[in-house]
């Protein structure tokens, strides 16, 4: 399920209006999350509190979905996902767990350094060697910092 793009936008201005970022949003027939990010990383529950006031009033005024859903709002933690190009731009250099849907090398678990993005693929340096992992191949990618 999609969240419609004006009211995508919409959260974004909210967000930006608070000194913040929108890392990603996710919607599920039940629930929007809303991951935020600070330019210094430090995001607070008092930064997470504001967004959601501010969202759930949007959201109130514009009723945009027609059924009980919950606002989840907060940051996207150490082990964020990588979904989005800048995601992935972000986290090279960094460690990272990457699960696939096919098997490459006849593995589907990747854990290594994120060594590069493109279009069509991203490059994890494991243990074993480089390994290219078509982005239309991945279930699953998280920085593994932790």
């Amino acid at each position: 399920m999609e969240l419609d793009k004006k009211i995508k936008q919409d959260i974004g201005m909210i967000v930006e209006s608070l000194g913040l970022k929108v890392y990603d949003i996710e919607y599920t027939a039940s629930k929007i999350s809303i991951f935020i990010e600070r330019e210094d990383g430090n995001v607070s529950i008092k930064d997470c509190e504001e967004v959601s006031k501010n969202v759930s009033v949007m959201l109130d005024v514009n009723d945009p979905i027609n059924h009980p859903y919950t606002l989840e709002v907060s940051s996207p933690g150490i082990n964020r996902r990588l979904r989005k190009r800048e995601h992935f731009l972000k986290a090279i250099g960094k460690k990272c767990y990457v699960r696939t849907h096919r098997a490459v090398d006849l593995n589907k678990v990747f854990r290594g350094i994120l060594e590069s993005y493109n279009d069509n693929s991203i490059v994890v340096k494991t243990d074993n060697g480089n390994i290219e992992i078509e982005l239309s191949n991945i279930k699953k990618a998280r920085v593994d910092e932790i």
